[in-house]
């Protein structure tokens, strides 16, 4: 029994390694799945929920209207989950840009979300960190996916910066085999989740978060692709860290 278990668990093992790879890559290859992409436009409701976040709000806030879309076409909501530092005052001194803050009692990411949930008007939903600064062309970047009817929810990239130069880091090599898997998985359908700082999604395909929740990022775009949809990979849509 024990060796019928190794040998279940190794090949487990392998296949993950390598076989499962080795499928995407055949599939990617034989039948590609390509997506639409359009320069459409449609209204975007941009969400940040924030916890304490003075130290990189006002420079996120700054990246946000910075974007190259439409600021007629955006809403942006700042969401502040109890935060006690001067997240709340930071983003009051945006209102007269268009920020809107909501306060709620810190009860954690996913309340945040759900009450922004609640707000958004937009056709799409942008969703963000207040870390990672984001590149001019993000947004647009990742709504131009929603062009095809068939996409539900798009991913960015996080770019993992170094040092004081600010360059991209050599990240190591699961960092990489996993971005190489995402891509494949995109050609081939669909992604399993999204990159938590940088994704959007239909609006009408969005469903409140269950309390205490912590991978948005997974349960959000799921809820589009079981529908139907597909979780397409935006590479050129771009956040840093």
């Amino acid at each position: 029994m024990f060796e019928f278990t190794f040998c279940l668990a190794a090949a487990f093992v392998l296949y993950t390694l390598g076989g499962y790879p080795l499928l995407l890559a055949a599939l990617a290859r034989m039948r590609p799945r390509p997506f639409t992409r359009a320069p459409i436009r449609p209204t975007v409701s941009i969400l940040l929920p924030v916890y304490n976040g003075e130290p990189w709000l006002r420079s996120k806030l700054e990246s946000i209207l910075a974007l190259d879309y439409p600021r007629e076409l955006l809403q942006i909501l700042v969401i502040s989950d109890g935060s006690t530092d001067r997240t709340g005052e930071i983003a009051s001194q945006f209102e007269s840009s268009g920020v809107q803050l909501i306060h709620i009692p810190h009860s954690g990411k996913a309340s945040a979300l759900n009450a922004g949930l609640e707000r958004a008007t937009g056709e799409i939903l942008f969703f963000t960190d207040v870390r990672q600064p984001l590149d001019r062309n993000a947004l647009a970047r990742l709504v131009e996916c929603f062009a095809d009817p068939e996409v539900g929810a798009a991913s960015g990239e996080l770019i993992i910066l170094e040092g004081q130069t600010r360059q991209e880091a050599d990240t190591g090599l699961y960092w990489r085999y996993e971005k190489w898997i995402r891509k494949r998985q995109s050609s081939v359908d669909s992604v399993l989740g999204a990159t938590g700082c940088i994704y959007a999604m239909r609006r009408r395909l969005a469903r409140p978060l269950p309390p205490g929740t912590i991978n948005d990022d997974m349960y959000l775009p799921l809820n589009a692709f079981l529908r139907g949809y597909r979780i397409v990979l935006e590479d050129s849509a771009r956040a840093y860290d």
